[in-house]
């Protein structure tokens, strides 16, 4: 019912929606308990099972964290867990609205360089970071620091599926990747579209338009390229990923934690990519009807 109502203020009412939620986050914040910085790092390690040498995408939400440390020390938190053999990867798309609606009213969809992210500080501030890597790609770039940042943000403008084998979400796998949430719950998972992507019409839901869009693109020299892509139907926007795990997915393939009011997830792609591939072909997805 709540999220009815949050979808129902968001679409009618923007305005009021977003003070509501800045009110509501102010209030909470100012409440409600605080993480250390050492039951954080515990949290990450023990709970989320994050180690040396691991391959870790991040969904974050800085206003949705109540920390008594800076926040801008998470990356930094992340990088020591990790050590120099790991990689961390960030969501670093430009917009936070439909695909299709942000092509069609710009005519540069996406700089290389330039374009900031919607996704987060964090993401955001790794822009500006010399060690980082972006992937090219009008939809659904990636940003990631580490061991095998260029590997895995590569050539991902060269597949027109936004998750497909040629993303950094497919690529990943190799590796055994993990993917976290700070402050989010799996509702915010996107790795969950790689099986859609890359099973494509043997998937039982038509989750792309038939339309390939060109996008105009500006590459890291300011070069101008047409990048071709899919973007969702508006079909499939009625979908509930947290209703879909609940089902589906057991508790020994993604951990699920509220701790002091704040939500944590960490789950391993490959083994999550099987089981959501197999509820696929048992035509169980995360679309409502």
């Amino acid at each position: 019912m709540i999220k009815l109502i949050d979808k129902f203020l968001s679409s009618v009412f923007p305005s009021a929606h977003i003070f509501i939620k800045n009110k509501y986050n102010y209030f909470k914040k100012k409440y409600h308990p605080q993480l250390s910085k050492n039951e954080f790092i515990a949290i990450i390690k023990n709970d989320l099972k994050i180690e040396t040498g691991d391959v870790v995408f991040v969904h974050s939400s800085m206003r949705k964290l109540y920390l008594d440390f800076s926040k801008g020390d998470i990356l930094s938190i992340l990088r020591e867990i990790v050590g120099k053999e790991g990689t961390i990867l960030f969501p670093c798309w430009q917009f936070n609205i439909r695909a299709e609606d942000y092509i069609i009213n710009n005519e540069i969809v996406f700089s290389h360089k330039d374009s900031p992210s919607a996704m987060g500080k964090i993401s955001e501030s790794l822009r500006f970071n010399s060690e980082t890597f972006r992937s090219f790609h009008p939809t659904n770039s990636v940003i990631a620091i580490g061991l095998r940042a260029h590997e895995l943000t590569a050539g991902h403008e060269d597949d027109i599926y936004p998750c497909g084998i040629q993303s950094p979400f497919f690529k990943m796998m190799k590796y055994h990747a993990k993917v976290i949430g700070i402050g989010v719950t799996v509702d915010n998972l996107t790795f969950v579209h790689t099986v859609e992507d890359v099973l494509k019409e043997k998937f039982p839901i038509k989750t792309r338009m038939d339309k390939i869009f060109e996008c105009n693109c500006i590459d890291k020299d300011g070069n101008k390229k047409i990048i071709k892509t899919l973007v969702a139907s508006k079909a499939v926007s009625n979908r509930d990923v947290t209703g879909f795990f609940n089902r589906e997915i057991s508790p020994n393939l993604c951990v699920r934690k509220r701790i002091k009011g704040m939500d944590f997830f960490s789950l391993e792609t490959a083994s999550i990519f099987e089981k959501v591939k197999d509820c696929a072909f048992q035509n169980k997805t995360i679309y409502l009807d």
